[in-house]
């Protein structure tokens, strides 16, 4: 009779530092859970706000180059913001996409990393993408601006000085894309996707893919 009191008391006392074990887990895992989501929400609710930004660009853009079509450098620089802004739209409308379905509770924390890593690349590679021709689209969004705000043609003024700005920007593009393709190789393999990763999609979401490791981490 003992003996079964003790097994008794012994399975009971088990269970109980089982059920210790469990909430001792949910208490640690639950901040890191919100936190994640919290930056999730974030950077969503960021990509929604340019969401609103690029639609107003495209809906100025549209206006300019319509109305000043019939003339050549203008219908080409208000077409080339038109076209940028619509890039910009659809960027925000995936990122926030992207950072939607990265924001499930149900999912798994490994389920939760793979998606936050797709999110980081393509956030990293958009980047690049919407960074670089700003080495010359400033020269043709200021030349919207000095039309519809000041009456002034840059182009008709000082033609040989935009072309050659212009050309100049597009040089430096591309030789921004030549030296970091040059510089990545040069850095060891095991560095490069995530030293571009942590400079190209921002410090939330890498802060958010370290606590989803510290999660899995926690789960083993």
């Amino acid at each position: 009779m003992q003996l079964d009191q003790l097994k008794a008391a012994w399975a009971d006392q088990a269970q109980r530092i089982d059920q210790l074990e469990a909430h001792a887990l949910q208490a640690w895992q639950q901040p890191r859970q919100h936190a994640v989501r919290r930056r999730l929400r974030w950077f969503g609710g960021l990509q929604l706000a340019w969401l609103l930004v690029w639609i107003g660009v495209t809906v100025l853009a549209a206006g300019f180059w319509v109305e000043h079509r019939q003339v050549p450098q203008l219908l080409l620089a208000g077409l080339a913001l038109h076209v940028y802004a619509i890039a910009a739209i659809w960027v925000s409308i995936t990122r926030a996409l992207l950072a939607r379905h990265v924001d499930m509770a149900a999912a798994p924390v490994l389920i939760q990393q793979q998606r936050l890593a797709r999110l980081r690349r393509f956030t990293a590679l958009t980047e690049l993408g919407l960074g670089l021709p700003w080495f010359w689209l400033w020269l043709l969004a200021l030349q919207c601006l000095c039309v519809q705000w000041l009456g002034l043609d840059l182009y008709a003024m000082a033609p040989a000085w935009f072309l050659g700005t212009l050309g100049f920007g597009v040089v430096v593009m591309l030789g921004s894309v030549a030296a970091a393709r040059w510089m990545m190789r040069r850095v060891p393999a095991s560095h490069r996707l995530q030293r571009l990763l942590d400079s190209l999609s921002g410090q939330s979401l890498a802060r958010a893919q370290q606590q989803l490791q510290e999660l899995e981490r926690g789960l083993h």
